[in-house]
């Protein structure tokens, strides 16, 4: 029995239905957003959490037209890729300066991106001498919490991969075995002494991130003293 297939002008319908929205953002801030129902007849037939879950989307979607919008204000962009900067930054993370693994993806907290030396938000520009490669969870958790010296930052890392987004506090959750060997790896970095390396020749850390190489100037203590003076660096 033949079945009866839909026109194309048919399909091409089905398709722009599936990328309309159904809800957006009316206003509002984090926290306390409002939403206008754009489609109320596919909106009733979505389940709670698919409700959730197109708020969520909509929410991202303003957030990356602000973003934009930005990225604009703040002046001319660089064209690149997140292949580009690891490969310029030897595949560390200017944050924790631990090894990036390009094979782990979005959202695990070890997949790559690009971050921001100087935030967009507080006028950076998208151009290649303020973009730096970070782990997912070291940028974000940066932006959120501030900076934080290598070592707290692989120690953060090393908590959200064994006990996700709850950190510590979620000691009741048993990490797998592929979680325990992972963040040994992240805290175990600098123990091995791999925190030195930028990466491949010809790669390198930005200068806010990378460790200092400027020799530092000990003044010796006066022997004719009646205390000795204790050295003192400047």
């Amino acid at each position: 029995m033949n079945e009866q297939r839909p026109e194309p002008a048919q399909k091409d319908e089905q398709k722009r239905e599936g990328r309309r929205h159904v809800v957006e953002v009316s206003g509002g801030h984090p926290g306390r957003w409002t939403f206008d129902v754009l489609d109320q007849d596919r909106w009733s037939r979505l389940t709670e959490e698919e409700q959730k879950t197109e708020r969520h989307r909509a929410i991202k979607r303003r957030q990356n037209r602000r973003r934009a919008q930005r990225k604009r204000k703040n002046g001319p962009r660089d064209n690149y890729t997140l292949v580009q900067i690891g490969d310029r930054d030897g595949w560390r993370c200017a944050i924790c300066h631990s090894t990036v693994k390009r094979e782990f993806r979005a959202p695990h907290p070890c997949s790559p991106s690009v971050h921001h030396l100087i935030e967009i938000m507080r006028g950076g520009s998208d151009t290649l001498d303020n973009v730096a490669l970070a782990h997912l969870f070291c940028n974000s958790d940066s932006s959120t919490w501030g900076q934080k010296t290598p070592a707290e930052a692989r120690q953060r890392l090393a908590d959200r991969v064994l006990y996700g987004k709850h950190g510590p506090g979620r000691r009741d959750r048993v990490p797998d075995a592929d979680a325990v060997a992972l963040a040994a790896d992240i805290t175990g970095a600098l123990e091995h002494g791999r925190t030195a390396s930028c990466g491949p020749a010809g790669s390198r850390l930005p200068a806010r991130h990378a460790p200092s190489t400027t020799p530092q100037v000990v003044r010796q203590p006066m022997h004719n003293s009646a205390t000795p003076t204790p050295t003192d660096r400047i």
